[in-house]
């Protein structure tokens, strides 16, 4: 079976001091045809989100004060074209760099991260798609 072209969100891991916190949109080491967020009323869901545009090159997180005093990085691990990569920014001050490397949360080994610019849009060496 052919990789589907784009990107594809696999796991969403928020780094903290103390613990780590994880959101999983894969069953049996595949992406989910299709995901749901589901939660109370002020229970992070669209943080998640919001965490997510992040990884991907938003140029802001949440702003909430639990998450700038728990929260040190984010890391989105996605497939792209069939092949999974992790894609970490700093969490605080919103980061104009995202480091990029194959592989998954689990497995740090696969190979260096490299360093990709959020600004300017279409700028070579961006994480940025081109306007």
């Amino acid at each position: 079976m052919e990789p589907l072209p784009g990107i594809r969100i696999r796991r969403l891991r928020l780094v903290g001091m103390e613990r780590s916190y994880d959101v999983d949109f894969t069953s049996g080491q595949r992406v989910r045809n299709l995901s749901l967020i589901a939660g109370a009323f002020s229970s992070g869901k669209t943080a998640v989100l919001e965490f997510i545009a992040y990884g991907l090159g938003a140029k802001r997180h949440p702003r909430h004060q639990e998450v700038l005093r728990r929260v040190r990085s984010c890391l989105l691990e996605v497939e792209l074209s069939g092949e999974p990569h992790v894609i970490e920014r700093s969490v605080g001050e919103p980061s104009k760099v995202a480091f990029v490397r194959r592989g998954t949360l689990d497995n740090t080994t696969v190979s260096r991260a490299e360093s990709r610019t959020i600004d300017p849009p279409g700028a070579q060496e961006s994480l940025s798609p081109s306007c």
